[in-house]
């Protein structure tokens, strides 16, 4: 390996131009492009004289250039429709340069002086183009920067139209114009005064500017001419270990397409990752999950992502039934997006590996996500409840991941007829990973809020009867902007409640699957005034709100904390039945419902859904509760617990009380809780604490003790 004489960064972006420079398929993705900061911080490190690092060259001889797979450096970067490098065709062997270090450096450098970047404005359409202006670098000609300033000189990506709004304490200059000046002398003054720039800090910038670019050699490099491939895969792997770390999947991307012989892995893989997330109603999957899929999905003995599992041997089996795991993965997510999943909703990615992996080896296409048969129908109802409870169990898909996807794998390969749900959740339990729920985690679980990913997840389990294959939206009952403590205070509701009220509104009790359009239409209306506006048909009516468990809506927020009580008991007693129910009780949620006397189509499709005990109903099960706290309850009811009795906990050397209230709730300082965890969890602002051996009786007993008596 030689080290080469300098280049100018002019000259080097010449031959970039030329297509003298590319990037060999081992290299990732263009990641700067997503730090616009750092981008502007190299431009600004090349004005100072700071050194840039060294780049390392790889010489392909004309006769070795067919051989590989080469990628043009990125010039115009953009988020929707430009965001890959573009292959080289090589019609003709020719003598070229690969760059083994140094891509996000130069890419940087080519777009600065020579493209553009486009990303995605917060809140736009993404896919709308107006949502991604093009921008381009600009220097600030009259910066002048401070003692404790981090950067000299200031760089920044802009519209044009941005640039010339500047005020007058800016003049933002366009660095890619710097290239069509000749010299560093007459033209620059000649730019000065034809913008009446007096400052003699805006002829330094661009006299600096000039000189970094046409003169100083910025580039050092080293040269490799050996063409062996193993010898650039190690050279590559040593000098990309510092800088931006290369994920695990760029490796393996990185060395599957230098081993690829029938097909492009890098051009595959990135189109197959693109159009997964594109799956309406929208996704975020990785090229690592993708990789780690074709791994488990190909039967590779081990799936780990190091360098010396990717042999010659694996990368050519991958190679060879790609085509089946890009049918598996798109069949598996057309699937879970059927479920209503989404990028928003979708809390562990690693699911959906082991339902590729059941699509792949039953060799399903799209017909099985829409198909009416019978057979198909229940397997996809096993499917999606046993997903729903693989994301709310906690700890699934965390520690250990690719040992359970190699055990699921292989009862996969070993089942015969449908999803083996009996067997991969004993292979889960055995490894510590049951999918059982005990009550202390139902409660957690009724406390979700809002904004939690598994949100969705159990409302769609609650109320499966909604079709959520179209636009859904998780919406709040009574709505936030009704429960300030403004508002609250306006509506007489003591003072004391404000807060519980605030956090009762955010979480699960409140929430509701709604179709897109009702959710618009509702914003802020009280849920009864919109119930009476949406259905006009009473029968209609009654049947939406029994779907729901919407029972007795209060007119005003005054009423709200009792029907947040009387709900969340109803959904207590769904999980407690839905999270604890076998596989083969699943019904198909593809049942159709009986027909009804009237015509609403809301109305029809929750006729088949057990209407929840009210209160005041007969008791129809042995510890069907409400408007009790239902563990705590029955210790009252046997005397191990009094009304009054007061328990206390230790959090970080601090003393916190709470006391047991009728029915069981737990109450401190007009506070009403519903669990001892909630209670533990809400009074010391933990976020995880285990209520039962939190709280203590006066002697010291824990209150757990105490709950194998009842």
């Amino acid at each position: 390996m030689a080290y080469k004489t300098p280049i100018t960064i002019k000259e080097t972006l010449e031959r970039i131009g030329s297509n003298e420079y590319l990037l060999p398929a081992i290299q990732r993705e263009l990641v700067w492009a997503q730090e616009p900061e750092r981008m502007t911080r190299l431009f600004d490190s090349i004005l100072r004289g700071y050194p840039i690092g060294t780049f390392l060259f790889w010489s392909v001889p004309a006769e070795q250039s067919q051989q590989f797979t080469f990628y043009e450096f990125m010039r115009e970067w953009h988020e929707l429709n430009h965001r890959h490098n573009d292959r080289v065709s090589l019609d003709q062997p020719r003598a070229l340069t690969a760059i083994l270090d140094g891509q996000q450096r130069l890419s940087t450098l080519n777009i600065g002086l020579h493209g553009s970047l486009a990303h995605k404005l917060p809140g736009r359409r993404a896919n709308s183009l107006e949502a991604y202006p093009v921008k381009y670098l600009y220097v600030d000609l009259l910066y002048e920067p401070g003692e404790d300033d981090d950067v000299q000189y200031s760089f920044s990506f802009l519209t044009p139209a941005q640039a010339e709004a500047a005020p007058e304490t800016l003049h933002w200059y366009r660095v890619s114009d710097v290239l069509h000046l000749s010299d560093n002398g007459p033209e620059i003054f000649a730019y000065i005064q034809r913008h009446d720039l007096t400052s003699q800090r805006a002829f330094h910038v661009l006299n600096r500017l000039w000189r970094s670019i046409h003169e100083d050699p910025a580039i050092n490099y080293f040269e490799e001419r050996e063409q062996s491939l193993s010898r650039v895969l190690d050279i590559f792997v040593r000098v990309n270990s510092g800088g931006v770390q290369l994920t695990k999947s760029d490796l393996l991307l990185s060395i599957a397409t230098a081993q690829f012989t029938g097909r492009d892995a890098r051009e595959e893989i990135h189109a197959l990752v693109d159009e997964l997330n594109a799956t309406w109603p929208g996704f975020r999957f990785t090229k690592d999950l993708v990789l780690k899929s074709g791994l488990v999905l190909t039967d590779i003995g081990n799936i780990n992502f190091a360098v010396g599992n990717f042999t010659a041997n694996n990368m050519a089996v991958l190679d060879q039934k790609w085509d089946d795991v890009d049918r598996a993965l798109r069949v598996a997510v057309k699937l879970i997006a059927s479920f209503g999943f989404s990028e928003s909703t979708l809390s562990a990615d690693s699911v959906l590996v082991p339902i590729a992996d059941y699509v792949f080896t039953r060799k399903l296409d799209d017909t099985f996500v829409h198909s009416t048969d019978e057979n198909a129908r229940a397997d996809r109802a096993v499917i999606r409840h046993w997903m729903i409870r693989a994301l709310l169990k906690p700890g699934i898909w965390g520690s250990a991941l690719n040992q359970v996807l190699r055990a699921l794998h292989q009862i996969i390969r070993d089942s015969h007829g449908r999803f083996p749900v009996e067997a991969i959740e004993a292979e889960l339990a055995r490894r510590g990973k049951s999918l059982t729920f005990d009550t202390e985690l139902i409660e957690d679980l009724l406390d979700t809020p809002h904004r939690s990913k598994r949100t969705f997840a159990l409302l769609t389990l609650l109320y499966d009867w909604i079709d959520v294959r179209s636009e859904f939206h998780v919406n709040h009952i009574f709505p936030r902007s009704l429960a300030t403590r403004a508002k609250q205070r306006d509506q007489g509701i003591p003072e004391g409640q404000w807060d519980k009220i605030t956090d009762q509104v955010e979480r699960l009790a409140n929430l509701q699957l709604l179709p897109g359009a009702d959710s618009a239409k509702k914003q802020a209306q009280l849920p009864l005034e919109w119930v009476l506006t949406r259905f006009s048909d009473p029968q209609a009516r009654d049947a939406w709100l029994a779907g729901h468990d919407l029972y007795d809506l209060p007119p005003t927020l005054a009423d709200f904390p009792t029907f947040y009580e009387i709900r969340r008991a109803t959904m207590r007693e769904r999980l407690r039945h839905l999270l604890g129910v076998q596989a083969s009780e699943i019904r198909s949620t593809a049942e159709a419902a009986p027909a009804l006397p009237f015509s609403d189509p809301v109305a029809q499709a929750v006729a088949h859904v057990p209407r929840p005990r009210r209160p005041g109903d007969p008791q129809t099960g042995s510890r069907a509760f409400y408007g009790r706290a239902e563990v705590l309850g029955e210790m009252l009811d046997s005397g191990l617990l009094e009304v009054g009795m007061r328990l206390y906990g230790v959090y970080r050397g601090d003393r916190y009380h709470t006391e047991i209230g009728p029915g069981g709730f737990l109450r401190w300082q007009g506070r009403t809780f519903d669990s001892p965890t909630q209670a533990a969890i809400r009074l010391t602002g933990q976020r995880s604490v285990n209520g039962w051996t939190f709280w203590k009786l006066p002697d010291g007993t824990p209150i757990g003790e105490l709950r194998s008596r009842v």
